[in-house]
């Protein structure tokens, strides 16, 4: 597939000017992408961050844009509902995407280091699981329940602050490395009290994303089907209960979607203060009156134009044409500001303040109107240092995760795990700016060493003289009564 994605991109590179073969790349770019994600769920040994980060990009500027172009407007027309850009742009913004992906895709076949861990988890293992994902969740209700982690993702401090909160950072960041490290722990264990506690914490992490957006709602659910299939044989994939996980979750995206969506259109009549209850209670009556309140029509728009990210990308490269204009690097500057705590750099906001937005600092460069538009790190790089940025801010982007990776490939597997299962999740996300993919890393360092304290300090608990002679007499007792089962006739 990496040949084909090169191949294609090359050939749609040459062919730009005359508009040709745009509808090709974009069927080859969906190809690749349903191709790769089906190898991410059920093929563990294909999980790497290049080919995650490669088959996510394929989906959001393939098929998004297929179904944009298809989305009743088999002429290609569609196109001109959401930008201006012209087929020739287009054509060349899907060529390198092409390229892109082809690139990563092939550093991911020869690059060794897998992201998944294969080895089976110990007793104690497991049992340091379930106190990381007690804690987790207490947290993630914490936070849920003190307003820090709010509707749609916000994350404010406490009071009017306009600052993040370090703890809703944290939890949105990391929730589904926790919960697929639970599942990858608990998944192939026998039915038991432990495991059925596991599940039910899992499933009240899940549901708490209902309130924070569709795209995290779907990669959670795309990372917890990964580590699903992980503790799964190839030969066990078509039995009754697998195809029941796979239409439960492809059910619950559906509705979730929709009741998210209702929830959103609910708010636009409620006061900007509305509590969470009450975007649940309006979001419930525009869910069960579609048709009187919109939401259908609002769903329709909404799937056909928002996954256009490719036409953004058209823009940029026009307007690059013409002027030649860059921000020399001011994006790169201000992503690592917004990213950095305040603690460590007070006075970050001066950096903020001076290049306001990837938008502000960007368009006028290239002679374009002020406007919000689906960034990415593609988008960014391009902003920043032109073609070169275009290409090598993805792949640098990839390369310090695959680094954060290696620096723990040593460590205990519980920090392995959840450092693999949080670079999932985030590369899975197209849409998002470096400062989210520099947050994550940075919060994936402070999950790694509060997990390591927590297996420290339950590996010294397990040691303990009195701990270690419960123990025997539990294994005794066990022992004993298996004993007098045996000899009952």
């Amino acid at each position: 597939m990496a040949a084909l994605a090169l191949t294609m991109g090359v050939i749609q590179l040459l062919g730009h000017t005359y508009g040709w073969p745009l509808w090709g790349s974009m069927v080859v770019l969906t190809v690749i992408g349903f191709w790769g994600l089906a190898r991410l769920i059920f093929v563990s040994s294909f999980v790497t961050a290049w080919s995650v980060y490669g088959v996510s990009l394929a989906l959001a500027y393939g098929f998004g844009t297929l179904n944009t172009m298809t989305s009743g407007y088999v002429d290609g027309s569609a196109m001109f509902l959401v930008n201006y850009v012209g087929h020739s742009a287009l054509g060349r913004a899907e060529g390198i995407m092409l390229v892109i992906v082809g690139a990563l895709l092939y550093i991911g076949h020869i690059d060794p280091n897998k992201l998944i861990p294969t080895e089976p988890f110990t007793d104690s293992e497991r049992q340091s699981t379930l106190v990381v994902l007690v804690l987790f969740c207490i947290g993630t209700f914490a936070a849920l329940g003190t307003g820090q982690l709010g509707y749609a993702g916000v994350q404010n401090g406490s009071g009017s602050s306009l600052q993040v909160s370090p703890l809703a950072s944290l939890v949105a960041s990391c929730l589904s490395a926790v919960t697929a490290l639970a599942i990858l722990a608990y998944g192939s264990q026998p039915p038991s009290r432990a495991r059925s506690l596991v599940m039910f914490l899992c499933l009240l992490l899940a549901l708490t994303q209902l309130t924070q957006g569709r795209r995290p709602m779907m990669f959670n659910a795309l990372t917890i089907l990964i580590a699903f299939f992980a503790v799964r044989s190839v030969k066990g994939f078509l039995t009754p209960k697998v195809i029941l996980v796979l239409l439960l979750t492809v059910a619950t995206l559906a509705v979730g979607s929709r009741f998210y969506l209702a929830t959103r259109i609910a708010g636009y009549t409620l006061p900007t203060d509305a509590t969470l209850s009450e975007r649940l209670a309006g979001g419930w009556d525009v869910f069960t009156h579609p048709e009187e309140q919109g939401l259908n029509q609002q769903l329709e728009e909404n799937q056909s134009t928002r996954t256009f990210v490719v036409g953004y990308v058209g823009e940029l490269i026009e307007g690059y044409d013409k002027t030649g204009g860059t921000t020399g690097g001011d994006l790169l500057i201000l992503n690592v500001a917004a990213a950095l705590p305040t603690a460590i750099w007070p006075g970050k906001w001066r950096i903020i303040a001076r290049v306001g937005s990837d938008e502000i600092a960007c368009h006028p460069k290239m002679g374009l109107p002020d406007w919000d538009a689906a960034n990415t790190v593609i988008t960014e790089g391009l902003c920043d240092f032109g073609w070169s940025g275009m290409l090598l801010y993805p792949i640098a982007m990839v390369g310090l995760i695959v680094l954060g990776n290696l620096a723990v490939r040593r460590t205990n597997i519980l920090i392995r795990t959840m450092i693999a299962f949080s670079s999932i999740k985030t590369l899975l996300g197209v849409e998002g700016n470096l400062t989210g993919y520099i947050v994550d890393l940075r919060n994936m360092a402070i999950l790694a060493m509060g997990t390591a304290l927590i297996v420290a300090a339950f590996n010294w608990y397990q040691k303990q003289p009195l701990v270690i002679h419960n123990r025997e007499q539990k294994a005794r007792r066990k022992q004993r009564l298996a004993e007098l089962r045996a000899d009952r006739p």
